[in-house]
């Protein structure tokens, strides 16, 4: 047996991304006018997050466009910067769950401090020098 070695320079690094969509990903896709090539370069060189639920949203940042940008073809870096806003939400298994395109912000801290208001993420010090109500 012989191996043969595949740099990413002889072929598109998607190629070899084969992750599946489930029929409501598929549904979503076609409803939504996602393109297909766009989508996979998304899941080759997206900025994969942690959901908290055990899965992942991809989304496009400035160096995962770099990167698809120099490795793709013209029609699909073309599609990519026109659409940077594509999101995919990928279960534990990287199997597509859903895809679309992002009108707020997806949030990155999800840790309860970080949601209520007028409280800082330090904790208090109860007897600190700076307390008026020091026991």
């Amino acid at each position: 047996m012989s191996s043969q070695q595949i740099s990413f320079s002889d072929t598109s690094r998607f190629e070899t991304v084969t992750n599946p969509l489930t029929r409501h990903a598929s549904r979503r896709v076609q409803q939504r006018g996602v393109n297909r090539d766009v989508l996979d370069g998304l899941l080759a060189y997206g900025r994969y997050a942690p959901d908290h639920q055990g899965g992942h949203v991809v989304t496009f940042d400035d160096r995962s466009l770099e990167a698809l940008a120099l490795n793709e073809s013209a029609s699909v870096r073309a599609r990519a910067t026109d659409s940077p806003n594509l999101y995919a939400v990928l279960s534990s298994d990287g199997v597509v769950i859903t895809a679309g395109y992002r009108f707020r912000r997806i949030p990155r801290d999800l840790s309860q401090s970080a949601h209520r208001r007028g409280r800082s993420r330090s904790p208090r010090v109860l007897n600190g020098p700076s307390n008026p109500y020091r026991i």
